[in-house]
């Protein structure tokens, strides 16, 4: 039963990383390529498809993230624990490019900053995301009784991928 949890943790990694789908919950992205401050140090284009530009205020958010996740003591212990139960799965992921670690920061953190926009209403959040399949069934119950729960649990698990990500990425 304990491999149950190490064998989730990878997936929701090579998920993140594998994955070429990015929701915004109806939110129109605030002009996604046309700044002239926008800066790739990656290239343009790599075998795995377009590198995600970042902008230097993403770079500056990423990082600050990055920062504080390595100030937070409980983050601290979660990352001591997830490279000391994991770490052959963790070596295997760090031979990932650069740039899908990057963009997987990137798309993590415009999740995150969305959650204030999605759950301004918890109750919509709520029947939007049952509505896309994003809640587990065995949770719904749970969430329909308290809304705020869901936030929270979202924001977790966001965060979560964050730090694994910048684990991954050597970043942490």
């Amino acid at each position: 039963m304990q491999s149950f949890p190490r064998l989730l943790i990878i997936s929701i990694l090579l998920l993140i990383l594998c994955s070429s789908i990015n929701a915004q919950f109806g939110v129109p992205k605030e002009n996604p390529i046309a700044s002239e401050q926008q800066i790739n140090p990656l290239g343009e284009q790599t075998d795995q498809g377009p590198v995600t530009r970042l902008t230097e205020e993403d770079a500056r958010n990423i990082s600050a993230l990055i920062q504080a996740a390595g100030e937070d003591p409980e983050t601290i212990q979660m990352i001591a624990k997830l490279k000391d139960e994991n770490a052959d799965e963790l070596e295997e992921l760090r031979k990932s490019p650069a740039e899908e670690i990057l963009n997987g920061l990137k798309s993590t953190l415009d999740d995150l900053q969305m959650l204030d926009v999605l759950f301004e209403d918890p109750q919509r959040a709520l029947l939007e995301m049952e509505k896309e399949g994003l809640l587990p069934p065995q949770h719904l119950k749970k969430y329909k009784k308290n809304p705020e729960l869901l936030e929270d649990d979202t924001r977790r698990s966001l965060y979560f991928n964050f730090v694994s990500l910048a684990v991954v990425g050597g970043y942490l």
